[in-house]
């Protein structure tokens, strides 16, 4: 299987934010670990570990500026290549930010994007691999993600458009402000999911300068350039386990033969691919239990006996005890600080 990677284009508007910074374009390029001739080239790929490298170059040198800003204003969309011209070149908003999220993994493999209709207009929803949680910890990276694409937005359809709502799932920091004046509203940190909404008015804002047929042209061969890249890009074994685990409604009652049966091989062959892999499938089952552990506190919709219940525990000390060693705190301190509704107390 060929090692997921990010185009080498996503590289160029970070290294603009970290010039704005000041730091060296040297420094930048030994950061990535790929020489900067090869970053040029458009069919370069460039591993996963080398965007966080970058971002927390950035994080350490400029952490207090608004870099989800910097990195909005540096982004072109015709930048990327065959993705940013399929967006340019689409009738309207809502139709250019569908194909987005539909062929971003061109670009991003590991990242997925999602629109979905609400009852006011649509919702963008960002979703970040499990192997990513190094991004939100450090902000900024997802943060930049949504704040660009509400920037590219306004530059497709050349209206300072506003959405309705921003959510991003780590809390405020030094520079929450400055990007919040960018994005023209309040921003919801803490939030459950990181995520745009707009209204139905900005879903059929037309795209300036749009050659639609070549558009069509474009998204066509683009989903042809991903059926392929899918195929060399099959999904991970630990990625399929994930899957299954995290189905169920209640964490814990699959045990390894259940999966495999699943995922139609033996369980001797999966125990065997989940080691090429590096993991363990009783490493896989507590990732999962810890991410619906967090996602359920943050909802803040279910009192902790219930959600010890649905994790797998026993009793409610159980999961407070692999609460503790998941986050160094007890459940109720962490809904504390995060801000969060604490459905038992």
């Amino acid at each position: 299987m060929r090692p997921q990677a990010l185009q080498s284009s996503l590289f160029r508007p970070l290294f603009h934010v970290g010039e704005s910074l000041g730091i060296p374009r040297a420094r930048l390029v030994e950061t990535v670990g790929v020489e900067e001739e090869q970053l040029a080239r458009p069919d370069v790929r460039v591993p996963y570990t080398a965007l966080q490298r970058l971002w927390a170059l950035l994080v350490e040198v400029g952490g207090t500026e608004p870099l989800a800003v910097r990195l909005a204003q540096a982004v072109e969309p015709t930048h990327v290549g065959l993705v940013g011209y399929v967006l340019v070149n689409s009738p309207d908003l809502g139709t250019s930010l569908q194909r987005y999220c539909r062929i971003n993994a061109l670009l991003d493999p590991r990242t997925q994007w999602r629109v979905l209709q609400t009852a006011g207009g649509m919702r963008v929803e960002l979703h970040l691999d499990p192997l990513d949680a190094w991004a939100p910890r450090l902000q900024h990276p997802p943060e930049g993600l949504l704040v660009t694409l509400v920037s590219s937005a306004r530059i497709l359809s050349g209206e300072d458009w506003r959405p309705t709502r921003v959510c991003f799932a780590h809390p405020r920091h030094a520079a929450s402000a400055a990007v919040e004046d960018f994005l023209g509203i309040a921003a919801e940190y803490d939030a459950s999911a990181y995520f745009v909404e707009g209204d139905a008015a900005a879903a059929r804002l037309p795209i300036r300068h749009a050659d639609i047929e070549l558009g069509n042209l474009l998204h066509a061969r683009a989903e042809a350039e991903l059926a392929e890249l899918l195929t060399h890009e099959a999904r991970s074994w630990r990625e399929r386990v994930e899957e299954v685990l995290a189905a169920q409604p209640r964490t814990g009652d699959l045990v390894p033969t259940d999966v495999a049966s699943r995922l139609a091989v033996s369980e001797r062959t999966l125990q065997r691919r989940l080691r090429e892999e590096g993991v363990t499938f009783a490493g896989l089952e507590d990732a999962v239990r810890r991410d619906r552990a967090f996602q359920f506190l943050r909802d803040g919709r279910l009192p902790h006996f219930e959600i010890a219940f649905l994790l797998g525990f026993s009793d409610p000390s159980a999961f407070t005890r692999a609460f503790r060693r998941w986050s160094g705190t007890t459940p109720g301190h962490w809904q504390q600080a995060q801000g969060a509704k604490d459905g038992s107390a």
